[in-house]
């Protein structure tokens, strides 16, 4: 791919993207399993009902005859409870992610947050594990913000006042390179979060990474951004 176009702007997923949080995602789900006598999980499990926002996790993980309405706002709220004291634990920032966020802040180019996690914990996880990157920019899961709507996509644009053209999107998962093609802005696909290459290459993204050396390499060695 032809690597010419420059963004005053990039948008990052945040699970999956920029913090490995498969383990509390694990930790939680499987204590949730439990309690109610429903079968637990595998990591690789859980890596594939991760993507959709939390109730579809949950959905994901009960079994079918199981998935009443009532009990899956239940669970609903037992997870957000328990990520809300537990969202420290269990999650790790991705190797080299730090050094390419702040690379990028000393550029001058903006960077936003959006995420299927509630917007209050999308905030508390940005503010615990990037306490020095100051995202310009931050839109978790809401009444009105879910992907794959572009919604969040185009708020992030008008607050910018980037044009959707100088937009690009780094996600891990279809939902996120749907969301971008939703909103009619450029994508870039990581293989290190909850997909595999397999899994994303249909959605044709603009760029593909493996490793976030790659990423480095493309976002600043190669000149995408100003």
């Amino acid at each position: 791919m032809s690597i010419k176009k420059k963004y005053d702007g990039i948008i990052f997923d945040l699970d999956g993207t920029l913090l490995n949080t498969l383990g509390i995602y694990t930790h939680i789900m499987n204590e949730l399993m439990k309690k109610n006598n429903f079968p637990t999980h595998t990591l690789k499990n859980y890596r594939e009902f991760i993507g959709n926002g939390t109730k579809n996790l949950i959905v994901q993980s009960i079994p079918t005859k199981d998935r009443d309405e009532k009990l899956i706002e239940d669970l609903l709220s037992e997870f957000r409870l328990m990520y809300e004291n537990l969202y420290t634990q269990h999650s790790e920032v991705y190797v080299g992610i730090l050094e390419i966020l702040e690379e990028l802040k000393s550029t001058g180019i903006k960077l936003a947050l959006l995420s299927n996690k509630f917007h209050d914990l999308t905030c508390k996880c940005a503010s615990h594990f990037f306490p020095n990157i100051k995202f310009d920019h931050i839109i978790g899961q809401s009444d009105v913000h879910k992907k794959p709507d572009p919604k969040g996509i185009l708020d992030i644009s008008h607050s910018l006042k980037i044009s959707l053209d100088r937009l690009v999107l780094i996600g891990d998962t279809e939902v996120d390179l749907v969301t971008a093609k939703n909103a009619g802005i450029d994508s870039i696909a990581i293989t290190w979060g909850f997909r595999n290459e397999e899994k994303l290459m249909p959605l044709s993204p603009n760029y593909l990474v493996r490793s976030s050396n790659d990423l480095k390499q493309l976002l600043l060695d190669q000149y995408l951004v100003l």
